[in-house]
């Protein structure tokens, strides 16, 4: 009888998911929402501040994963956005981030590969942008580099360290400029020689095969 009791008490609080318009949803404890996943046509999109009078405040796990869109711009109502939230969204040229956001997930823009923009409020407390690149709000990490972005790229002096897939699947990017104080880099990028720290090293993509040219920048 405990047995049936407990799992009745399981099932009833494990959270539903409800469609509304171009959304999946569960509500929270806290009465907030979290999209589960996007249903709509996709093209530019503005993702809505409340469902059924409720706050919006998570985009959950994979919840725009492969969907049709060109640009998203998130309300100030979402405080987290989930791992993989807009992973292989290939037509995604854009993304607006409120100050409301304090948490990103993983690859939450993994092959995004038409990405060249992403934009934070800046009010936000914790990240920032500068010329469409994600940083922390210091800007001391560099945590994603659009895919889109075409050209070289000259990371700021003001950075030390290089997320693990800050540049990864960066097929348009040519060259990359480190300066000096980089002092945490992620486990694909090796020296040319045995030097480590060289004046020119490359910089692997695993998944692809592919190398740029990067170099290190030494003080004068």
């Amino acid at each position: 009888m405990k047995k049936v009791l407990a799992g009745l008490l399981l099932f009833f609080l494990l959270p539903v998911v409800v469609q509304a318009e171009d959304y999946t949803y569960t509500t929270n404890l806290d009465n907030t929402i979290t999209i589960t996943r996007y249903t709509g046509s996709g093209g530019a999109v503005t993702i809505t501040n409340t469902i059924e009078g409720l706050p919006v405040t998570s985009i959950g796990n994979s919840a725009f994963y492969n969907r049709s869109l060109t640009s998203v711009t998130i309300p100030d109502s979402v405080t987290s956005i989930g791992t993989w939230a807009f992973a292989h969204c290939y037509g995604l040229t854009s993304v607006i981030i409120p100050d409301s956001v304090t948490s990103i997930g993983g690859d939450a823009f993994a092959h995004c590969i038409s990405l060249n923009t992403i934009t934070v409020d800046d009010l936000n407390s914790v990240y920032s942008s500068t010329n469409g690149v994600l940083f922390d709000k210091n800007q001391t990490t560099l945590i994603r580099y659009p895919e889109g972005k075409a050209g070289s790229y000259t990371i700021p002096s003001s950075v030390t360290n290089i997320g693990g897939t800050a540049f990864s699947n960066c097929t348009s990017l040519t060259s990359i400029i480190i300066p000096d104080n980089v002092t945490d880099l992620p486990p694909c990028v090796d020296p040319v020689s045995k030097l480590g720290f060289g004046r020119s090293q490359l910089f692997e993509q695993p998944a692809i095969g592919q190398y740029w040219e990067v170099q290190v920048v030494e003080p004068p």
